[in-house]
């Protein structure tokens, strides 16, 4: 079969020959013509059609701009006759708009013809880029290596991510109507460890959370209770639901509970713990951390000898919520990858339909919440980028949306009436007589006058924060 994949070269090569998609990564080469650039074979992900993605982040209010998550796995073929030493990558944004060039430390040796995997996040905290939306249509990335005065480079498209579940986006795996009175769901984007060759740089740990008012802040554990213990944390015994139809790929049931807080030692196998992955469509989804012997007993006596194969319907319930495998607290981690295979395939983006989020600094000590505070509502996003509240229901109508309507009508209606009563001919009072009547409806129309001022003000100084809740940041509760 002709080689039709798209051919990369360095500044002082060859021309852009033909390209395509094959198996669904994005296949880059590079050819150099002299000595200075490094020749390599270059497979990046996400991909998708051609191009790489970027997952579209829910903002983190309905007063904020959402923004995107660009975080590359570069699988690396050394195609030089010795080793090349990876040193940088430097990662460029071509069109508008303007985004500033990421320069991220590499230390990846190559041996010749080896392959090898380079992604964000790899020596350390990730270094996932958050775009603003809609980002620039097209990157360039160039791999600079020991030994060669020039990078390998090359351009490549850049889209935004669009999710195969259904709406463009996954049901959520937790209920409102689950919650106990101050508590709410929390989690956020780009800030969880890479591991496993990158697969999670996408993942959520999502966690309950309640505010403790004594100490202005958001703990997982109840207050004054003994953190040590798994039943004083919000999410434990939680139900987890599944955010779409499918079929069991693979489970765990029967780890024992870690003590929190901290990850055990040895490092448990599985570190998934109790777990499920379920194949939604084109993406295998894992559900890690259950309590032992939760596990729905439906989706564990499959059709196939090992009890996989078990139809899996959207909302139904998987088990509870724990603390096991490599885990140091109890919560859900979530994660989705495009493969049939458990750590078998790239990453993927993990968006969301029909919940409310909100930047855990500004969720007011209201429960359950109501549309008074600027919760944003998500459809087809990621978790913003800051620790979030998540509401995954309906709000309820607040006191101040109401006011905003009720207010300005009746202060609007003394108003209209004191103008009646000035005006000759409109309302009079017989009792009163012209002088104290005119009197009157001058009073009216000051007193609209200021309700409307003072509504004004008041609408200002909610929008103004003095201190804003700590809160205690769990991004990554495995390592």
């Amino acid at each position: 079969m002709m080689d039709n994949r798209r051919r990369f070269v360095t500044k002082s090569a060859y021309p852009l020959g033909p390209s395509r998609l094959e198996r669904r990564y994005f296949h880059t080469t590079f050819e150099r013509k002299t000595m200075s650039a490094p020749n390599l074979t270059v497979i990046a992900e996400p991909a998708e059609a051609g191009s790489l993605v970027y997952g579209a982040l829910a903002a983190k209010s309905s007063n904020e701009s959402a923004n995107g998550q660009l975080s590359l796995i570069l699988t690396i073929t050394n195609n030089e006759a010795a080793t090349v030493h990876l040193n940088q990558v430097k990662v460029s944004f071509v069109g508008p708009p303007s985004v500033s060039p990421s320069p991220i430390i590499a230390d990846l040796p190559i041996l010749p013809s080896q392959t090898l995997q380079w992604f964000f996040g790899i020596l350390g905290p990730a270094n996932n880029i958050i775009l603003p939306v809609p980002a620039p249509g097209a990157i360039k990335l160039k791999l600079f290596c020991d030994n060669f005065s020039d990078p390998a480079e090359v351009d490549l498209t850049l889209g935004q991510y669009q999710s195969p579940a259904t709406d463009g986006g996954y049901s959520f795996p937790g209920r409102s109507a689950d919650l106990s009175k101050g508590e709410f769901w929390t989690g956020l984007s780009a800030a969880h460890g890479a591991a496993g060759g990158g697969t999670q740089l996408f993942a959520y740990d999502l966690l309950i959370r309640a505010f403790d008012s004594a100490n202005n802040n958001w703990p997982t554990s109840v207050p004054g209770s003994d953190n040590t213990k798994n039943q004083s944390y919000h999410i434990w015994a939680k139900p987890i639901y599944a955010m779409a139809n499918g079929v069991v790929v693979q489970f765990n049931d029967g780890m024992a509970a870690n003590t929190p807080p901290g990850l055990p030692i040895p490092t448990p196998n599985p570190v998934e713990g109790n777990h499920f992955y379920i194949q939604h469509g084109d993406d295998l989804a894992l559900y890690a951390h259950f309590q032992a012997g939760t596990l729905n007993p439906v989706l564990t006596s499959g059709p196939n000898p090992d009890g996989t194969g078990a139809t899996v319907t959207q909302g139904q319930v998987l088990g509870l919520a724990g603390n096991t495998g490599n885990s140091s607290e109890p919560h859900l981690h979530i994660q989705v990858n495009r493969t049939t295979t458990p750590w078998g395939g790239p990453t993927r983006p993990l968006p969301f339909n029909d919940i409310y989020v909100l930047d855990l600094s500004a969720v007011p000590d209201v429960w359950p919440p109501n549309d008074d505070a600027p919760w944003n509502a998500v459809s087809a996003q990621d978790l913003p980028s800051v620790n979030s509240g998540i509401w995954p229901g309906p709000l309820k109508m607040g006191k101040k949306k109401l006011w905003r309507w009720v207010g300005p009508l009746a202060w609007a209606w003394i108003i209209f009436i004191g103008g009646l009563m000035i005006t000759p001919g409109g309302v009079g009072c017989p009792a009163c007589g012209p002088e104290l009547t005119n009197a009157l409806g001058i009073v009216s129309i000051v007193l609209g006058v200021l309700g409307f001022a003072s509504r004004a003000v008041e609408s200002r100084a909610a929008r103004q924060r003095i201190a804003l809740p700590q809160i205690d940041a769990k991004a990554d509760l495995h390592s």
